[in-house]
């Protein structure tokens, strides 16, 4: 009976072990998911997520969201150009961070010019775009538009 007894003890300390361990595991799953909750809601705090749209067809929207690496990124729409009821897609762009926080640039490159829009937060509800293209040819295009949410 001594012998059954002592075996009993390390079965027990091992259990207790296993439990304390699981125990431990599922409490920094919580933490970690808690913690990529907050940071994800610390990323759309920056103001510019959300749909902003205007009434140029030039550039009828811009989608912003907060990527996994809390960067924002965008992606600008204009009316297609065969079908004027639609928008159509520029593809998505990285807004690059500058030292004012209410101002993002993002850029794109074309077959045959060079576009660079500068978003600037206004507002909660209103952020005004320039938008610079650079053709290849050496003709220049700039304009600005306002855009709401």
């Amino acid at each position: 009976m001594t012998h059954a007894s002592s075996l009993r003890r390390p079965l027990r300390q091992l259990m207790a072990l296993l439990m304390t361990a699981a125990l431990t595991l599922s409490l920094s799953v919580v933490v970690t998911l808690t913690s990529a909750t907050q940071a994800s809601a610390s990323c759309v705090a920056s103001g510019f997520g959300g749909t902003w749209r205007s009434s140029d067809d030039r550039l009828s929207r811009i989608d912003v969201w907060p990527g996994e690496d809390c960067q924002l990124y965008a992606r600008a729409w204009s009316t297609c150009e065969h079908d004027s009821t639609r928008d159509c897609s520029w593809g998505n762009k990285k807004l690059e961070a500058t030292p004012e926080r209410n101002f993002r640039i993002c850029n794109y490159t074309w077959s045959n010019a060079s576009e660079v829009l500068q978003l600037t937060l206004k507002s909660k509800t209103r952020i005004s775009v320039y938008d610079l293209t650079d053709y290849n040819s050496g003709k220049r295009v700039g304009f600005r538009i306002s855009m709401y949410k």
